[in-house]
């Protein structure tokens, strides 16, 4: 994105967008591999991560006197910011060693479907009101 979209709000939402499809796919795969023996059901967890990222220029611990110097922050920028693939915990495991709740892993998609929705709502109220201010 260049100009006036290059703002943390749009980096926010392009990220958010990016690891809900990642997200998305990842859980579809769980429910493709329902009957593969052995499988262990995996999710992304991002939503830590994109809020401390969103907060990391705000002053740490340390305080600096040269943009060069560290902060104590240790946290990466927006744009840097990365998902984490962990492994589902799951209550009960299959006799052949499966860890995929068609249950769970259903009302995962349900509330990420509704997550990606509600982002993409935001992304064109904010350019509904881009365009407004241009006009």
């Amino acid at each position: 994105m260049s100009g006036f979209l290059n703002n943390k709000i749009m980096t926010l939402f392009e990220k958010s967008l990016d690891f809900r499809t990642q997200r998305h796919d990842l859980l579809a795969s769980n429910v493709a591999n329902k009957d593969t023996p052995g499988y262990h059901a995996q999710d992304l967890v991002f939503e830590k991560n994109l809020e401390k990222a969103l907060h990391a220029d705000q002053p740490g611990p340390l305080k600096i006197s040269n943009p060069r110097h560290m902060d104590g922050n240790n946290t990466p920028p927006l744009e840097l910011a990365q998902a984490r693939r962990i492994t589902s915990a799951a209550p009960f495991v299959d006799f052949d060693g499966n860890t995929v709740d068609l249950d769970r892993e259903m009302a995962k998609i349900a509330e990420n479907q509704l997550n990606y929705n509600a982002t993409t709502r935001m992304l064109s109220h904010k350019f509904r009101m881009l365009k407004s201010a241009i006009e």
